[in-house]
């Protein structure tokens, strides 16, 4: 009995010192590194499908086709895991699309959680939802849960007054957790205060997986494209003051809020 309890203890010791295995505190990352370098505290999902790499401190991504965050998350996704109650996230990114449905964006996704329609997994996502032709070649900001975006329930399926045109887009993207309360913001255009989206209420179980994501939510085309640049991956500052995101190094959020 003592030496099961005692490979028990090195199992649970091993599996909390390996990177990246379980990291319950979500780290800031700037992406410096050489091509698929990513710090060890970050997990990557269909890699293959969205080539990737990162390119002077950026994370770039080439999104594939048949990606979505919808129905199924079926996106290249790049995500820590935690089991924090709370945390306030952000992300600079800019998406460079063309004729073609496309979705990047700030995922909180839950493996273990049934949906409103009872099929494993859910989430809330803060995304900008590139539109092809048939919708003006445009795109709009949205606020999610799997294949839902209830406005009775604070989510939003097109944020009002943004509606830029395809082509480069820079824009800032936050989310903030406080126990089953997610609210978001954004910055149109990457810059100025945080533009308020809303707040929602989801009952997400534990560990989550918190990232960022990129794809073409539609089949292969000679004209579709979209090539997503991530600038920084951290912790926010306040609602109202716009953020410095350089200069900083990999440290943990929980360790910042100490300071």
């Amino acid at each position: 009995m003592k030496k099961i309890t005692c490979i028990m203890a090195v199992l649970l010791l091993s599996v909390c010192l390996i990177p990246g295995v379980f990291a319950q505190t979500l780290m800031s990352d700037e992406f410096v590194g050489t091509e698929q370098d990513l710090q060890s505290f970050w997990q990557v999902k269909d890699g293959d499908k969205s080539p990737w790499e990162l390119q002077d401190g950026l994370l770039v991504a080439e999104a594939g086709f048949d990606q979505n965050v919808w129905t199924d998350d079926t996106s290249t996704r790049f995500y820590q895991i935690t089991d924090q109650q709370q945390f306030d996230i952000e992300t600079s990114m800019v998406v460079d699309y063309a004729d073609a449905c496309t979705v990047a964006g700030i995922i909180v996704y839950s493996a273990t959680t049934k949906d409103h329609q009872d099929r494993d997994g859910q989430w809330v996502t803060l995304k900008l939802w590139g539109r092809g032709a048939a919708q003006g070649n445009n795109a709009v900001l949205q606020y999610q849960r799997r294949q839902n975006d209830d406005a009775a329930l604070g989510y939003v399926g097109t944020q009002v007054d943004y509606n830029p045109d395809q082509g480069v887009i820079p824009i800032e993207l936050r989310v903030k957790r406080d126990g089953d309360d997610y609210e978001s913001w954004f910055k149109p255009n990457g810059e100025g205060d945080w533009v308020s989206v809303s707040t929602v209420t989801n009952e997400l179980e534990d560990p989550l997986e918190v990232g960022l994501y990129v794809g073409i939510c539609e089949g292969e085309s000679a004209i579709g494209r979209m090539t997503v640049t991530f600038d920084y991956f951290h912790e926010a500052s306040s609602p109202a003051t716009p953020v410095d995101p350089r200069d900083r190094l990999a440290v943990t959020w929980g360790g910042l809020k100490g300071q």
